[in-house]
């Protein structure tokens, strides 16, 4: 007698696939028998998102396997089979859109959708506009060369979309940009009035945007002869501090700047010392005054910034991660030879209160109507939140904060270097 499962029409069995909000759950779906999979292939790429994972270390032991921690209540890892060509040896940087960007020793550089297998080759090192003079050897170039890529959308054929992909690289030891298309044979420099000092780009309302070391925002123009970044509004009155980073983020609809303040600490040398994040201050961009307002609450949104294109979620539809929150992985490359502290956590905005600010309600969100915060500084023990007694969100911040040690940081000849934050789509 034939199974129940392979005699229920294809319509009901896309609808068991298309209700499977798990990513373990969905790829065990795909395996049940030869009609299961055909539903798979049928609905993958047009299944809701999934889950953000963490994408761990690679262990150099564990061949062909990479382990995602999928901060699920059942499940906490996930091991999926990756041809070794594809991942062994080669640093991984995270998106939003299920897909990584990877970086071999032989300094090709390739887009790897980990969960579909499929990879797409971009531009190689060499062809940036801007080499170093100083970094000669391939397995310092391949750590140190490309300091964030930032993904316009996903570049599936299916999508609709690849014909406009782009890819933006903040690269060099002054943080230049450059991008690149798919088809393009070497990367394209977009010029800029300071030469770099970029932290981070985003794909917004049509738009590039970039913020530099300062807190100076861009706009990024590439279609034309000549790529250039123009200026187009000041810093946030902020904290300040030469070691603080700048994350863009959309949320819903809105420009957001993320900074986060990190301090330096167990100095030995010049070289052996590592970062701390303290806490984060947000700001919401109004595109009519020109300038950046402070938020106090981001309402029901969740917050992912680190080595990964930053992007931000909301907790309604993904109720296992905490509202007001965000998560961040350690993406302090210049330690990452030196030491092995992962500076990888879990901050609560809330945790730090403005008392007497002024401040008006905007939907879900607190606006202050003013920009500086004169606050004294709490401790990273109280603003960084690694486990709560909320006990929707326990195991997530919880799962954070237990990661084994042996998944967060690598040694400098292994894949990558830290946990990579990335959304599992196909």
């Amino acid at each position: 007698m034939d199974n129940f499962s392979t005699q229920l029409p294809n319509d009901i069995i896309d609808q068991f696939g298309k209700n499977l909000n798990c990513i373990e759950d969905f790829l065990s779906f795909g395996c049940v028998c030869k009609s299961w999979y055909q539903s798979f292939q049928r609905i993958k790429k047009k299944h809701p998102p999934f889950s953000p994972v963490l994408m761990l270390v690679y262990k150099e032991d564990a061949q062909n396997v990479q382990t995602f921690h999928t901060f699920s209540a059942d499940k906490k890892h996930l091991n999926l089979s990756i041809p070794h060509a594809l991942i062994q040896g080669k640093r991984c940087l995270g998106s939003p859109f299920g897909w990584v960007v990877t970086i071999g020793l032989d300094l090709q550089i390739h887009l790897l959708n980990p969960f579909s297998r499929d990879q797409i080759p971009l531009p190689s090192q060499p062809t940036f506009p801007h080499q170093c003079r100083f970094i000669k050897e391939p397995e310092d170039i391949r750590q140190m060369f490309v300091h964030k890529f930032v993904l316009s959308s996903t570049p599936s054929d299916e999508s609709g979309q690849s014909a406009s992909f782009v890819v933006i690289a903040i690269y060099l030891h002054d943080l230049r940009l450059a991008f690149a298309k798919l088809g393009d044979e070497a990367w394209t420099s977009i010029e800029s009035p300071q030469g770099g000092g970029y932290e981070d780009a985003i794909f917004f309302n049509g738009q590039i945007y970039a913020i530099d070391w300062e807190g100076i925002l861009c706009v990024c123009e590439i279609d034309n002869g000549s790529p250039k970044a123009i200026e187009i509004a000041s810093p946030p009155d902020h904290e300040g501090g030469d070691s603080n980073k700048f994350y863009l983020v959309e949320m819903s609809g809105d420009l957001l700047l993320v900074e986060r303040i990190v301090i330096e600490i167990d100095r030995e040398s010049m070289l052996h010392f590592h970062y701390c994040t303290v806490y984060f201050q947000v700001f919401k961009f109004d595109f009519e005054e020109n300038l950046w307002n402070m938020l106090l609450d981001i309402g029901d949104h969740a917050l992912f910034i680190g080595n990964n294109t930053s992007f931000a979620l909301s907790t309604s539809e993904f109720p296992r991660f905490k509202r007001n929150c965000i998560y961040f992985t350690d993406d302090h490359l210049e330690t990452y030879p030196y030491n092995n502290f992962c500076d990888m956590g879990f901050h609560d905005l809330a945790q730090k209160i403005n008392d007497g600010v002024e401040t008006r309600d905007e939907g879900d969100t607190r606006e202050e109507t003013w920009q500086r915060d004169d606050t004294e500084e709490n401790t990273r023990e109280q603003n960084v939140v690694l486990e709560t007694e909320d006990t929707t969100n326990k195991d997530v911040t919880e799962d954070l904060k237990t990661v084994d040690s042996t998944y967060k940081v690598a040694d400098t000849g292994s894949t990558f270097y830290r946990p990579l934050f990335i959304m599992p789509c196909f």
